[in-house]
C-alpha cells in the first residue's frame, strides 16, 4: 500500500490523531480493522447515517488521516463508489514479544502489515538487561522503516499487573524472575515512546482478531501450549479480562482424577500432559532417557509407539480441554497456537476422540491449528500498542 501522497492526498501533520473528536474514532478503528470500505457500507457497520458519516470523515479526510481511492463498482449495484481507507504508511509501532531466552520483534504500520523483524537471545533476565535489549531490537527495526510512535509488549508467564499511586504499573513474572518491575515506565523512557504492556496471549489473539481469516469474528477463545498453557477469551470484539488466578487455574484444571502429576502435585490436570515437559518426561518413562519436544515428535511420527503413545495422550487432552472451553463459554470457534501445538496435527484423531468424550456436537466447533512463530505474538504486542494509539490519541 502506498503513501497518502501516492493518491494525491496530504500526509497527516503529528499531531493530527489528538484533533480526532471522540465521535469519529469508531471510523478510524473500523478501517484499520477492515480496510477500504464505501460509506455505505461504513455506515451501515457503524449504525450512522449517511449524513453523520459524511460530516465525521471530512475532518478525517482534511487531516490525512482517511483518504478515497479511486472510484470503483459497488458489488450489487454496480455504481462507481470511492472507498475510503486509513491512511496507513504514515504511522508505524514496535510490537515485542519475550521468552526465557529471546527477545522478539516485529515493526508494522497503522493496519499491523509487518514491514520488518528482528530477534535477538538476551544475554541475561535482569530487568535493565532485558529494557536494554529491546531497546537495541527497537532500533534495528526502525533503521528499516519510519520511526515508531508507540511499542507494545507482550509477556508470559505468571505475569502479574499491581499499579501503586504514582508508579505505573508494576510486573511481577515469574518466567522472568522479575518483582514489581515498572516495565512500562522502564521502556517508555529507554525508547521515547509509549509502551503498553499486556498478556502475550491476549495479544496473540488480538493479532488473530485483525487477521483476513477473522474478518466478521467476534466470539471466539485461544489455547496456547508450549512451556505452560495460555488462554484468552474473546466475546463480542471485546478480550474478557482474565485474572492471574482464573489463568492460572485454567492450566491446572482436572481432566482425568488419575492421570499424571504436574509438578504442582495435581494428578491428572491439563498441564500434566500438555506442556512440552510433561510430553518429555512421559515420553522418557518409556525411552529410559529424556529426549527433546520436537524428537518426541519426529519419532511419534515415525511409528515409535511410546512417543506415539505420549503425543496420542496429550493431543487426547487437549481435545477434553477444548470441550470444557466450549462448554462453559458457549463458544464455538478456537483458535489454538503455540510452540507445543504440533500434537494436535500429528495426533488429530485422539484430539478429536477427547472432544467428543466430554461434547455432544463436536463438529459443530471450528478449530484452527495456527502454525507457530514467536513473531506473530511480536505483532500482537503491537495490535496492542495501535490500538491504544487509537484510543488515546
Amino acid at each position: 500500500m502506498g503513501a497518502a501522497g501516492s493518491r494525491g492526498g496530504r500526509r497527516p501533520a503529528p499531531d493530527a490523531w489528538r484533533a480526532v473528536p471522540e465521535t469519529a474514532r469508531p471510523i478510524l478503528r473500523e478501517l484499520v480493522l477492515h480496510g477500504p470500505q464505501s460509506r455505505t457500507a461504513l455506515a451501515r457497520s457503524l449504525g450512522l447515517s449517511p449524513g453523520s458519516l459524511t460530516r465525521l470523515t471530512k475532518p478525517l479526510v482534511e487531516a490525512g488521516l482517511v483518504v478515497e481511492r479511486g472510484a470503483v463498482p459497488h458489488p450489487v449495484s454496480g455504481r462507481p463508489t470511492r472507498p475510503l481507507e486509513v491512511v496507513a504508511d504514515d504511522l508505524h509501532f514496535v510490537g515485542v514479544t519475550l521468552t526465557s531466552s529471546h527477545v522478539y520483534g516485529v515493526l508494522t504500520n497503522l493496519r499491523a502489515d509487518v514491514v520488518a523483524r528482528e530477534s535477538a537471545p538476551l544475554a541475561d533476565l535482569a530487568p535493565e538487561t532485558v529494557i536494554a535489549q529491546i531497546g537495541e531490537v527497537a532500533e534495528r527495526l526502525s533503521a528499516r522503516g519510519r520511526q515508531p510512535v508507540a511499542i507494545g509488549l507482550g509477556m508470559g508467564g505468571n505475569a502479574r499487573t499491581r499499579a501503586p499511586v504514582g508508579e505505573g504499573e508494576l510486573i511481577d513474572s515469574g518466567l522472568l524472575g522479575w518483582e514489581q518491575v515498572p516495565v512500562s515506565r522502564m521502556a517508555s523512557e529507554r525508547l521515547g515512546i509509549p509502551c503498553t504492556v499486556r498478556n502475550d496471549v491476549t495479544a496473540l489473539a488480538y493479532s488473530h482478531l485483525w487477521s483476513k481469516q477473522a474478518r466478521g469474528l467476534t466470539d471466539f477463545a485461544m489455547v496456547t501450549v508450549g512451556d505452560g498453557l495460555g488462554y484468552a477469551l474473546f466475546l463480542g470484539g471485546r478480550a474478557v479480562r482474565l485474572t492471574e488466578a482464573a489463568i492460572g487455574d485454567f492450566g491446572h484444571q482436572i481432566l482425568t482424577p488419575d492421570g499424571p502429576m504436574c509438578p504442582a502435585g495435581h494428578c491428572g490436570c491439563a498441564g500434566a500432559y500438555l506442556t512440552k515437559s510433561s510430553l518429555m518426561m512421559t515420553a522418557a518413562q518409556g525411552m529410559r532417557r529424556f529426549p527433546t519436544y520436537s524428537e518426541v515428535l519426529e519419532l511419534a511420527g515415525a511409528g515409535d509407539r511410546v512417543c506415539a503413545r505420549a503425543v496420542q495422550r496429550a493431543a487426547w487432552a487437549l481435545g477434553v480441554l477444548i470441550a470444557n472451553v466450549v462448554n462453559n463459554t458457549g463458544v464455538r470457534t478456537l483458535v489454538l497456537a503455540g510452540e507445543a501445538i504440533d500434537v494436535a496435527r500429528v495426533a488429530r484423531p485422539e484430539l478429536e476422540r477427547g472432544l467428543a468424550a466430554r461434547h455432544r456436537n463436536p463438529e459443530d466447533i471450528e478449530l484452527t491449528v495456527q502454525a507457530h512463530d514467536f513473531h506473530d505474538w511480536a505483532r500482537g504486542a503491537a495490535v496492542v500498542a495501535i490500538r491504544r494509539h487509537i484510543s488515546d490519541h
